[in-house]
């Protein structure tokens, strides 16, 4: 007797080593819970694709964007553009560039990369930070307080300038983070509150308005034993952090920091995937796009670009048309709210599109692995038809693959028809256990809701 049975079309990533070459990931896309339906139920999409903005410097390697009064400023190879026109250069030695911003009688924007440190104003232009009493060596990220800007040494000191004036700093205006004897790494801001990320530990600041020295004080029992293993990887969303993290007693994962609070978000597989990558070059990005928050880490090194979908709580691999890591370095907005990243290599911005299906004009691959899947029976099956539930789009294909033998090897493609109200293929011969690859490569969008198997139980 046939039977109709759902397949189990999304599941979070679920690899079961260090790699991401078995058991289900969803790579190029995301998901939406189906409202009213019990949980496990999702609509998946395909990711947002690139849309070509601007080239900056052709073929330069992107090392920050920031949006600053509504002006697009983008560093490329070691030079400053504002809208895309070229304002002068900086330190290209020191990787991609952390912003904040100052009030005052004249606003100014401030950035620095741990090498080098810059203003931008109107009147003054780019000036480089040369104050003896700006340190030597800063870790990377700034955070703005009440008319002060900080910054963090190797050393753990939080160094402050004059108020709104990054050009002038004051050597008394330091503070060192040592509830924990270990080195400073990045610098951010949450609330009202400064967070100085360590090696090892996270320490929580606030403005004590104190007469003389730093006016920050230590926000007592709010440090986290929690601490960054790269500081690319810390991001602001939405007034949470997040951070790749590390503790002593070797573990890795991934923290969101959000009201003070922190939360591990990092299941047991993407902790495998992170314990042996390697963060030489580590890249992080956010955006709020589709009702989606990202949050998007790359490990360069690694070939890995992981996205944590922070409405859903689930994981996703995003790659580019190669099927390598995503080369986003980093985002911003513009003044019509519209998501543009800046490429990692080629000199260009675009805009995060979600009416764009192909990146820069060529194609991506939407790919899906499901888990293995029995249909609740150890019993053998046969599958005589296998039907995709989901938008009729015309000029859309999805293939379809399959494995016996738990991931090891795979059937030829088939492919199906989209056009079609309820596409469907049939003869899917007789299995025990049995894996699916879906594959979409088309310039069209794509939801799907369900797959759904007719098969005969107890078939050789």
């Amino acid at each position: 007797m046939s039977q109709q049975k759902r397949l189990p079309l999304f599941s979070d990533v679920t690899t079961r080593d260090t790699s991401l070459d078995k058991d289900s990931r969803l790579i190029n896309g995301f998901v939406e819970r189906k409202k009213g339906q019990e949980d496990g139920m999702f609509n998946v999409f395909k990711r947002p694709c690139l849309l070509a903005n601007v080239t900056v410097a052709t073929n330069t390697a992107g090392q920050g964007v920031y949006n600053w009064l509504n002006d697009i400023y983008s560093i490329f190879g070691g030079n400053l553009y504002k809208n895309s026109v070229l304002v002068g250069a900086v330190d290209a030695t020191g990787g991609v560039y952390t912003f904040s911003q100052c009030l005052g009688a004249t606003p100014k924007l401030f950035f620095h990369n741990g090498v080098e440190a810059y203003t931008y104003d109107a009147g003054a232009g780019l000036v480089n930070v040369t104050d003896a009493d700006f340190p030597a060596a800063s870790c990377k990220g700034s955070a703005y307080l009440d008319g002060t800007i900080y910054v963090l040494t190797p050393t753990a000191a939080i160094q402050g300038s004059g108020i709104n004036d990054p050009q002038s700093w004051d050597a008394l205006n330091s503070l060192i983070a040592q509830i924990e004897p270990d080195k400073g790494v990045f610098l951010a801001k949450q609330l009202v509150y400064i967070i100085a990320f360590k090696g090892w530990s996270t320490e929580v600041f606030y403005d004590k308005a104190n007469a003389v020295g730093s006016p920050l004080g230590t926000v007592q029992g709010a440090k986290i034993n929690y601490g960054c293993r790269a500081q690319g990887s810390v991001q602001d969303v939405h007034s949470a952090l997040f951070w790749v993290s590390q503790t002593r007693d070797g573990a890795v994962g991934v923290m969101k920091l959000e009201g003070l609070k922190g939360q591990s978000i990092a299941t047991p597989a993407i902790e495998r995937v992170l314990e042996t990558a390697t963060y030489t070059t580590t890249h992080s990005w956010s955006m709020h796009i589709s009702g989606h928050k990202f949050y998007g880490l790359t490990l360069v090194e690694s070939n890995i670009t992981l996205v944590y979908d922070i409405a859903e709580n689930v994981w996703y691999q995003w790659t580019d048309t190669s099927g390598n890591y995503w080369p986003i370095v980093d985002t911003t907005f513009d003044s019509s709210q519209r998501v543009i990243a800046q490429h990692a290599t080629n000199g260009k911005l675009y805009y995060v599109d979600s009416n764009t299906y192909r990146d820069d004009g060529a194609l991506i691959s939407w790919e899906l692995y499901t888990p293995n899947w029995d249909a609740e029976t150890k019993v053998g099956k046969y599958a005589n038809r296998l039907a995709l539930i989901g938008d009729k789009t015309p000029g859309s294909t999805v293939d379809c693959r399959v494995s016996d033998d738990d991931y090891e090897t795979w059937s030829a493609y088939r492919t199906f028809d989209l056009s079609q109200k309820l596409p469907f293929l049939q003869d899917w011969a007789s299995f025990t256990r049995r894996a699916h690859h879906f594959r979409h490569r088309a310039n069209t969008a794509l939801r799907l809701q369900a797959a759904e198997m007719t098969l005969e139980l107890g078939a050789l």
